[in-house]
């Protein structure tokens, strides 16, 4: 299936404003930009096509010669997934990345999609447990949701139909919007939800069914083993973690 990167963060903070960047995914880790990273990992994906990135135009001195398209990004996350989706004109499922996941590798996304292949559905969304993060990156803090199945986070990559996404586009900002809040998240689901959520006793499968019937496509959560798709870098610990992982794995950027 193609990629689609999503690049276009113009949130200032105290990491971009150490290194003067407006755009997050410049961030030079180790002398490479972040989002070299992720495009890196796509092209080593047997399972990628076509990489699209929506971001600014100075991505193009750093990632030109290793994606097939640039298109410029708008300050709206919506209208950005649209623009990547109208260029793509496919009616294949699409996988969708943040470009601030920089320790993904190819084989992480590879097993991903091929988890999807196994069930039919419009939108797949990654979950871990949060004992298999810790395990690997015992310095991450995450964001956290206690489901029956056990203490889980999400990821920053989905696999969706853009289908689904044509006919929920104010359901997907809205969504986007309370994504730090696994509260409100739950609270979109409906009281009976909320109650379970609090009782500690609700399960993917039940989030899965009512997620269908809120958007009106199948949707199925999919549990991983591989934490580099949770660890984005939103603050400075993020950074410094990341920095350090990047740095002991020698990871260079390809071609």
């Amino acid at each position: 299936m193609d990629a689609l990167v999503l690049a276009g963060a113009k949130i200032v903070d105290k990491i971009e404003n150490h290194n003067k960047l407006t755009n997050k995914s410049l961030l030079m880790l180790n002398d490479i930009p972040m989002i070299e990273y992720v495009v890196d990992a796509l092209n080593q994906a047997e399972e990628v096509n076509d990489i699209i990135v929506v971001g600014p135009p100075e991505l193009s001195q750093y990632i030109e010669p290793k994606v097939n398209k640039i298109l410029t990004s708008t300050e709206s996350i919506i209208d950005n997934i649209k623009i990547g989706i109208d260029y793509i004109h496919k009616e294949n499922k699409i996988i969708l990345l943040t470009s601030d996941i920089p320790l993904i590798t190819g084989e992480v996304i590879d097993r991903f999609i091929r988890k999807c292949q196994e069930y039919e559905a419009f939108l797949y969304y990654p979950f871990i447990l949060k004992e298999n993060i810790l395990q690997k990156y015992p310095d991450t803090v995450r964001s956290y949701a206690v489901l029956k199945e056990g203490i889980l986070c999400g990821g920053n990559a989905v696999v969706f139909s853009p289908e689904l996404f044509e006919k929920n586009r104010d359901l997907i900002l809205d969504l986007y919007e309370k994504r730090k809040s696994v509260y409100q998240y739950v609270k979109l689901l409906g009281f009976k939800f909320i109650l379970k959520y609090l009782l500690k006793s609700l399960t993917i499968q039940e989030i899965e069914d009512r997620a269908a019937e809120i958007v009106g496509y199948p949707v199925k959560g999919i549990v991983i083993d591989d934490p580099e798709m949770m660890i984005d870098l939103d603050k400075l610990s993020d950074y410094e973690l990341i920095l350090r992982m990047i740095s002991q794995n020698n990871r260079n950027p390809i071609g």
